[in-house]
């Protein structure tokens, strides 16, 4: 099972958040995957029957353009956080090809250029705003593995047509498509330290055969379609009621927001044959915050997520190790050791250390914890210090001069200066 079981306790959030990270629980298979070359994804945007019984956060709607008006731009949103919002409204076609675009900027980065994602958000011919509108509600598929195989067989069906015509025009190898649906509302990928009001959202996964049970395989072109992802519109529950029952008495909810590049990195690595480096029966980690198929998928309030772990991108080619074992070696290792290298020593025919020289600071040797802390260094940030108490609003306000992101108009940020900057420290990790 290929589910994303992000259970943190998020009574850690406010210690966690403030020192970078949270650290998700995350939740799969112990087999590994088929590697897929350069995938193209084709996405789907599904929401839901109209729903007001509570359930579920939001109402089983995107939120649009209609949405952003009411909510975004009003005293309701206002009054939870008055600084940036992270994943903006609305979520149309264009804001997924911003995550798409995000996506493809971490694999290129963390797979020295081996990896190219290209993908396309299909739309809806027959509906203004692109999507596809399935005939339940929200909270019936999020019962079971086999309810969320059905989500995606059902989304892919009401697509089928325009996901056909678009093939048909594309030229695109079907073995190296990745079917990707995004439906409404926030992911069932967090545990709280109080009373959880919405049990009943949808948890992201990555869909593999045996989660289908009874539920037969979609066709399209005449070809199975056994696996997929399965994602939110979005990770920010800014966006909805349930974050104010949930963090009840806080005054501003800023430090809360939670971008999805995260968890679309590590469903994307199991279509990429990443295997998990955690303990797949009871979610427990393995290589923590150090590893994207663990807890460092979401590193830097899942935008930052972390690399894959040297062994992995070793083992898909993305990168050759040094090897160091001799004495010759290891002098040019002592003075030489470069943040971009992988180091082997090895200690027998069937042992060796991978060693890396991490660093997660900036120019002038800054963090982003000194951006986001009350920094008293050589720069002057204005009124930085005494204006941004999020970390978000923190780092957007110096970004112009650190260069730290990039981010599309509608506040997904596509791409970062170094994937490393979501890590606690710098220093060598010795694997």
């Amino acid at each position: 099972m290929y589910i994303v079981k992000r259970f943190i306790n998020l009574s850690l959030i406010i210690s966690y958040l403030l020192s970078f990270d949270i650290g998700p629980n995350l939740s799969s298979s112990n087999t590994t995957l088929s590697l897929v070359n350069n995938p193209h994804i084709i996405a789907v945007m599904v929401e839901f029957e109209s729903d007001t019984s509570g359930l579920t956060s939001g109402n089983g709607l995107f939120l649009d353009s209609t949405y952003s008006i009411r909510m975004v731009w009003d005293s309701t949103i206002a009054t939870r956080c008055d600084q940036f919002i992270v994943d903006r409204p609305p979520h149309d076609a264009n804001y997924f090809s911003s995550q798409i675009l995000s996506l493809s900027n971490y694999f290129k980065s963390v797979s020295n250029g081996s990896v190219n994602i290209t993908g396309h958000v299909i739309e809806n011919s027959n509906s203004e705003k692109g999507y596809y509108k399935l005939d339940k509600n929200m909270s019936f598929y999020s019962y079971s593995d086999n309810r969320l195989s059905l989500l995606f067989k059902e989304s892919l069906e009401l697509a089928r047509s325009d996901i056909e015509e678009y093939l048909e025009v594309s030229n695109i190898n079907f073995d190296d498509v990745v079917f990707t649906v995004f439906h409404a509302g926030i992911g069932q990928d967090f545990s709280f330290p109080t009373f959880d009001p919405s049990i009943y959202d949808i948890k992201s996964a990555y869909i593999e055969p045996s989660m289908f049970g009874y539920v037969e395989y979609p066709i399209i072109n005449d070809y199975t379609v056994s696996s997929g992802l399965l994602l939110p519109e979005t990770q920010n529950m800014i966006f909805f009621n349930s974050i104010e029952d949930i963090f009840y008495g806080d005054s501003t909810y800023c430090d809360y927001q939670l971008g999805m590049t995260g968890t679309f990195a590590f469903l994307m690595g199991y279509a990429l044959g990443l295997p998990p480096l955690f303990n797949t029966e009871t979610g427990e980690p393995g290589v923590g915050i150090f590893g994207l198929m663990d807890y460092g998928s979401n590193n830097g309030r899942g935008v930052i997520p972390s690399l894959p772990s040297p062994w992995t991108r070793i083992l898909n080619n993305w990168i050759s190790p040094l090897n160091m074992t001799s004495s010759a070696s290891l002098n040019s290792f002592v003075f030489e050791m470069q943040p971009n290298n992988i180091y082997q020593f090895d200690i027998s025919d069937y042992e060796y250390f991978l060693i890396e020289n991490k660093i997660n600071l900036l120019e002038d040797k800054l963090s982003l914890n000194d951006l986001v802390s009350n920094y008293n260094g050589p720069y002057d940030f204005g009124e930085f210090s005494d204006s941004y108490n999020n970390w978000f609003d923190a780092l957007i306000s110096v970004n112009d001069t650190f260069n730290i992101f990039e981010f599309s108009e509608d506040s997904v940020i596509t791409n970062v200066s170094s994937y490393d900057l979501g890590l606690p420290e710098s220093g060598i990790l010795i694997w």
